[in-house]
């Protein structure tokens, strides 16, 4: 499985303020596009009406902030806060997460093309309904968080936290949680069909297939 990198310019204007740049692309109705923001923060209040392309956010506080049903492509959020953020119906394509705190955001019905989600702290987060291709996600948090009815296309969870999370109606054939911690899970049994689990996380999961392992 091959997860396309960012496609970032060599050179970036760099912009300390993400809120004014915003600002301007809302009025002149035009994307955020070809900027490095370094240490920026939002409001909670604060609804993206624009596009994002080829832009990097460096220890940013996005918390909260809504970019719902926006395209964002070409964009590396490292070091960032977007706890709460709202993703919802967005379209993100060649997207990467570096060591961000992600608590509670929300992707519900996002599409992911080239997703990469990296040492970050996604708990209590909502996927649900989201659909996936070539994305990976690795060394993160994801206990308590709800992947319902996702549809997963050449999709990697290595050695990530999926404690408790809810797979509710979400296929899992060929998806490999063999590094992974899923104690816990919450499905209704058939969405396990081809998953790729041990010995021991099958014998924690025969639970939903019925069986009594003595």
């Amino acid at each position: 499985m091959k997860t396309e990198e960012p496609k970032i310019s060599e050179q970036l204007e760099e912009d300390e303020s993400f809120a004014q740049a915003l600002r301007r692309a809302q009025e002149e109705e035009r994307d955020v596009k070809g900027r490095r923001f370094c240490n920026t923060a939002l409001d909670a209040a604060v609804v993206c009406e624009a596009d994002i392309l080829d832009c990097v956010f460096e220890s940013g506080r996005l918390a909260e902030v809504t970019f719902t049903n926006r395209y964002l492509a070409d964009v590396v959020f490292s070091g960032c806060d977007l706890s709460n953020a709202d993703f919802s119906k967005c379209l993100l394509r060649r997207v990467r997460f570096e060591s961000c705190k992600m608590l509670g955001a929300d992707f519900s019905e996002a599409v992911f093309e080239s997703v990469v989600m990296q040492n970050c702290n996604a708990a209590y987060g909502n996927l649900s309904s989201a659909r996936m291709k070539a994305c990976r996600f690795a060394d993160s948090d994801f206990s308590n968080g709800s992947f319902q009815q996702c549809g997963f296309q050449s999709v990697v969870f290595q050695k990530c936290d999926l404690t408790c999370a809810e797979f509710f109606h979400a296929p899992l054939k060929s998806i490999d949680f063999t590094t992974c911690e899923i104690g816990g899970i919450l499905l209704s049994g058939a969405e396990l069909q081809g998953a790729i689990v041990t010995a021991v996380q099958a014998c924690d999961l025969s639970r939903y297939l019925g069986l009594i392992v003595r």
